[in-house]
């Protein structure tokens, strides 16, 4: 059975107007949940758990996007919307982290501070 996935309603429009930025998408997905992204989306590409064998926080996600992306971690800011997944993931890899809160929770004990916390997708656009 596919899971049916669903972007944030802003994604797209602030995927677009971040034309000029480089990005690429590290999802906790499989095969088959990525086979249900009916939509293309702006970025270089798209690295899933499966592909790496390991799952957010695991440092070795990041690490993969990093080779891929040919980048330095202090080159990369990493946005996410799960404290442990995201934050403390990337924050262990050593990226700088803008959460994503919608909802306004606190942060788990273990999870060190984002760089940034904002409360959408659109407040990337007057970070970038």
């Amino acid at each position: 059975m596919t899971t049916t996935v669903e972007l944030y309603p802003e994604t797209l429009k602030v995927l677009n107007a971040l034309g000029h930025v480089r990005s690429a998408i590290v999802s906790n997905a499989d095969h088959e949940h990525l086979a249900a992204w009916n939509v293309t989306l702006p970025v270089e590409f798209i690295l899933i758990s499966e592909a790496v064998r390991a799952y957010k926080p695991n440092r070795l996600v990041f690490q993969k996007a990093l080779e891929r992306l040919g980048l330095q971690p202090h080159d990369v800011l990493h946005v996410g919307d799960s404290d442990v997944d995201d934050v403390k993931g990337a924050k262990a890899a050593g990226l700088r982290v803008a959460w994503v809160n919608r909802d306004g929770r606190s942060r788990h004990s273990d999870v060190p501070e984002p760089d940034f916390e904002i409360p959408d997708l659109t407040g990337l656009l007057t970070l970038l």
